[in-house]
């Protein structure tokens, strides 16, 4: 509970204790309404707390641990909830305008009826929101899965690189929404509005794809912004500020952009970052991408042979396909002295079908990376941690079958 005094402590237990009595009305005339607007709650310990209705408009809820938590009807606007764990929570008509809610724990959570639309709230001298300054609804790399989000108002929020596996979005109003990389697997989008919705590199069951398809929505990537015709200079740019270690040029950072088919190879894009773009088919093919961040990009079918991945973010991406053929994934060593490793974090990604014969992810970051089949040779596996990794059946076969 770092960051908590006993004073501070004393009053959201006071404000807790006086919300029970004023659920349950015992006694009679006692109680109150819990209002922890903009307080600060992060990283405590809150499980299967009755939060109904609660005022907690911008109040930080930070990596908190709100497992089966009742939040219904409650105010969370312009909140911060990222990292919490909301697993199994009920949050049914709860307003999370302008709210962060990246990297948070939402398995087989309720969310129907909530409000997930734009929402700011103008920061002053003695308050701060602890949401999205600008209004945004972010759940960044939520774990959604099996998650019950029926009649969500959700225009335009901010979903990329989500696992929805399983979701129930049954008319939910997805207009705008931005699911770059997102998990779409056996969910569930019965009248589901997504007018306008950004699908680059979202993971889909093919019967989802021919259904999305025939209601004439876009699930290959076209809405995102076109920077092509800028990358040559920005290329040379970033070669310069690598040369000069920041003292020239400029950094490559683009979001979001057009990139498919793109040629970058035997570039130096070390520390470049192409976070949430549409690089299918993109040659990456000997390029040094060392401390790059790829994360939540669409990387279907992009080639990295031979290509320096050694500490590269590609949390999210979507690498189904991919020919990472000799690619390299080693950790960076950051100090100099093995004191502080950086590994390649592949964390969330999918490398469905991924060649990965004479690449090893040994010292990859590799929770809950999916590696269906998998084109593996003897090394690639080995000394690999893959307790927290899915689909491994076919890749240990074949890995096995050619030790």
């Amino acid at each position: 509970m770092s960051g908590h005094d006993e004073k501070h402590l004393r009053v959201i237990r006071d404000a807790l204790l006086q919300h029970q009595q004023w659920l349950k009305r015992d006694p009679p005339g006692r109680g109150r309404r819990a209002d922890l607007s903009f307080h600060n709650l992060s990283r405590l310990g809150l499980n299967r707390i009755n939060l109904t209705g609660a005022k907690l408009a911008g109040a930080s809820l930070h990596g908190s641990r709100l497992v089966g938590a009742d939040l219904r009807q409650a105010d969370l606007y312009c909140s911060d909830l990222s990292r919490a764990n909301l697993t199994g929570a009920k949050l049914m008509g709860v307003d999370l305008r302008g709210a962060r809610v990246d990297g948070a724990h939402l398995s087989e959570a309720d969310l129907s009826g909530a409000d997930l639309r734009k929402g700011a709230i103008a920061p002053c001298e003695t308050r701060r929101p602890a949401g999205n300054l600008d209004g945004s609804t972010t759940f960044v790399g939520a774990l959604l899965t099996r998650a019950i989000l029926a009649e969500c108002r959700m225009a335009q929020c901010d979903l990329s690189g989500c696992d929805l596996a399983g979701a129930n979005l049954t008319g939910a109003d997805l207009s705008g929404a931005l699911l770059i990389s997102a998990n779409l697997t056996q969910a569930t989008l019965h009248k589901a509005s997504l007018t306008g919705a950004l699908l680059c590199g979202a993971r889909l069951d093919d019967e989802l794809r021919h259904v999305l398809e025939r209601r004439g929505i876009d699930v290959d990537g076209t809405g995102l912004l076109s920077l092509a015709e800028r990358l040559a200079d920005a290329l040379s740019a970033h070669q310069l500020w690598v040369d000069h270690v920041g003292k020239a040029g400029a950094r490559l950072e683009m979001q979001r952009a057009d990139l498919r088919g793109c040629t970058f190879a035997n570039q130096m894009l070390s520390a470049a970052s192409l976070r949430f773009c549409g690089l299918r088919g993109a040659d990456f093919s000997g390029a040094k991408l060392v401390m790059a961040d790829l994360s939540y990009s669409d990387l279907r079918d992009a080639d990295f042979t031979s290509a320096d991945l050694s500490g590269c973010n590609l949390r999210g991406a979507n690498l189904a396909g991919a020919k990472l053929w000799r690619a390299r994934l080693n950790a960076v060593d950051v100090v100099g002295d093995g004191s502080r490793m950086w590994p390649t974090n592949l964390a969330g990604a999918s490398l469905t079908g991924a060649d990965l014969r004479d690449a090893s992810l040994a010292r990859a970051v590799l929770h809950g990376t999916d590696l269906t089949a998998i084109k593996s040779s003897a090394h690639t596996l080995k000394g690999a941690d893959l307790s927290l990794a899915l689909g491994l059946g076919g890749a240990v076969a074949v890995a096995v079958g050619r030790a």
